[in-house]
């Protein structure tokens, strides 16, 4: 169907090419009374290119659409399925923008890169093509003028012009991706600034980012003029150089009138391609960028291993210089055996890797060193998720009902099963004085709920799993100390027939392992 969109779109500049040129030969040769045949002929063409170059103008945008759009869900699609057999570590490294700004802006302006830059310019060098002939069969000379014209304008111009947007394209988008970040940050902190009188200190970085995109915008907005004089110089040049030779050639050939009209009026169609091509390509410079990160999506390979071995339980969980990182190795080599009906507390400072190895242990980040259940490496398990679940340190409330958060760690569970687990971790209470309880939608992010609360709701998602093992990240982190001991003791009397990992900076004292998290030392690093 892409196919067709490039014949058509040609085809509708080509019949502005014949439309003009046959329009200028029936206006000449009008005056010389030819035959009333030779007009009928003239007319006909005229009306021909007329409607054939509408309605190939129309068949092209309903074409073109319909493919770009099909294609747009297809990819979607693909990086989709993409992205969801790669593990997390390869998401977050595959490039400096996020998989989920591909998946929605990338995705969307690469479709767009096709429709508003590729197709005009495929369909530019074929109507380009065809008004060279034009201008031969017209008169030989006119190659003079076309070919060094059609080089300008069909390539050397065009490389100029990707070569400068999409350098400041991308240099844009990575100060926008810098402010999104700076403003994200900021908002951790904006009320203590606020109250201690350092705001305009703390939002400096944002303004300074703001400025530098304004800057960079200038430079581009500049170098697009540049390069859109030179266009319309190279244009103006050609038309004029046009005139110039029919003048010529009328003077030393005493060429037919009708040839001079051809030749005036074929450049006044012949850069329309060019003119329509050029609106789109001189913005073009985030739609090449995206174009190319979905690209580089959709080729890339994840090296992470993918499990075979199919396991039905997890009684025993056995570490042996186990490390989990992301890329560079920050936390030392540790070494762990719990059993079925065990807790296992891990301690460290802020930034020992105790996060990290949670997510290690949950199959989400590669490791070295062995990490084996029944004497099976976890690494060879098929699906790890249901054996293993827990919360990480910033688990996601969903924008959704009470009850639609609870029911992703197990879709099966009964809302008995669910106030159960609520009243475990002294939810309950709070569910009862929202408007509609477990349908209540609790708000983007899980806003209309406090640090606390929010952290108890991930935590009663966990024990709701039917997982052998359940790893918790801070569970009891913003609570007092009174709630905290009493969530300890309800969720290991719930979970003393399974495997319990706590990641925990104080309380849960009564276990039965402890390991404690350092990091390298500069050396080891």
């Amino acid at each position: 169907m892409i196919i067709a969109s490039y014949l058509l779109g040609a085809f509708a500049f080509i019949g502005g090419i014949g439309l003009t040129v046959s329009s200028g030969w029936l206006i000449t040769m009008a005056a010389q009374h030819p035959p009333i045949l030779t007009l009928s002929v003239a007319i006909v063409g005229v009306r021909f290119f007329g409607i054939s170059r509408s309605a190939a103008r129309y068949a092209e945008r309903v074409i073109s659409h319909n493919s770009v759009f099909n294609r747009l869900t297809s990819l979607r699609v693909l990086l989709y399925k993409r992205i969801e057999e790669s593990s997390i570590k390869f998401i977050r490294e595959f490039s400096s923008s996020s998989a989920v700004k591909t998946l929605v802006d990338d995705v969307e302006r690469a479709q767009e890169y096709q429709l508003r830059v590729v197709l005009p310019r495929v369909a530019a060098y074929i109507a380009l093509f065809f008004g060279s002939l034009v201008g031969v069969w017209v008169n030989s000379k006119a190659l003079y003028v076309v070919v060094p014209a059609l080089v300008l304008t069909l390539i050397i111009i065009p490389r100029l012009i990707i070569f400068f947007c999409e350098i400041f394209a991308l240099r844009i988008e990575e100060l926008e991706n810098e402010y999104t970040n700076a403003i994200e940050v900021s908002t951790y902190g904006v009320t203590e600034a606020q109250i201690y009188g350092y705001l305009g200190e703390f939002q400096k970085g944002s303004v300074e980012l703001i400025n530098s995109i304004s800057r960079t915008e200038q430079k581009l907005h500049k170098k697009s003029l540049f390069l859109n004089y030179l266009t319309s110089l190279t244009i103006g040049a050609s038309l004029i150089s046009f005139v110039y030779m029919a003048y010529r050639l009328r003077e030393i050939q005493n060429i037919p009138a009708v040839q001079v009209a051809m030749l005036i009026f074929l450049p006044l169609v012949l850069f329309e391609a060019v003119t329509s091509w050029y609106t789109n390509l001189f913005s073009a410079g985030k739609l090449i960028s995206s174009a190319k990160s979905v690209s580089k999506l959709a080729s890339s390979t994840d090296n992470s291993k993918k499990g075979t071995i199919q396991l039905t339980e997890i009684n025993e969980l056995e570490a042996t210089s186990l490390q989990v990182s992301w890329a560079n190795e920050f936390m030392q080599p540790v070494s762990f055996k719990v059993k079925r009906g065990e807790l296992c507390v891990i301690r460290g400072r802020s930034g020992s890797g105790k996060s990290t190895l949670a997510m290690g242990l949950l199959g989400l980040l590669p490791h070295r060193g062995l990490l084996v259940s029944n004497g099976i490496e976890l690494a060879d398990i098929a699906d790890l998720s249901g054996l293993m679940a827990g919360t990480v340190q910033r688990s996601h409330i969903f924008n959704t009902t009470v009850r639609e958060n609870l029911r992703i760690a197990n879709p099966d569970v009964t809302d008995e099963q669910m106030l159960f687990i609520l009243t475990l971790v002294e939810l309950a209470q709070l569910i009862d004085e929202l408007p509609e309880g477990l349908d209540t939608l609790i708000g983007d992010y899980g806003r209309t709920l406090s640090g606390g609360e929010a952290k108890r709701l991930s935590v009663a998602r966990a024990l709701l799993s039917n997982a052998d093992v359940i790893i918790l990240d801070e569970p009891t982190e913003h609570l007092d100390s009174d709630l905290a001991h009493r969530i300890e003791t309800a969720v290991k009397n719930f979970l003393a027939n399974r495997i319990l990992i706590v990641i925990t900076h104080s309380g849960w004292v009564q276990s039965d392992t402890t390991v404690i998290m350092k990091g390298l030392s500069p050396a080891d690093s």
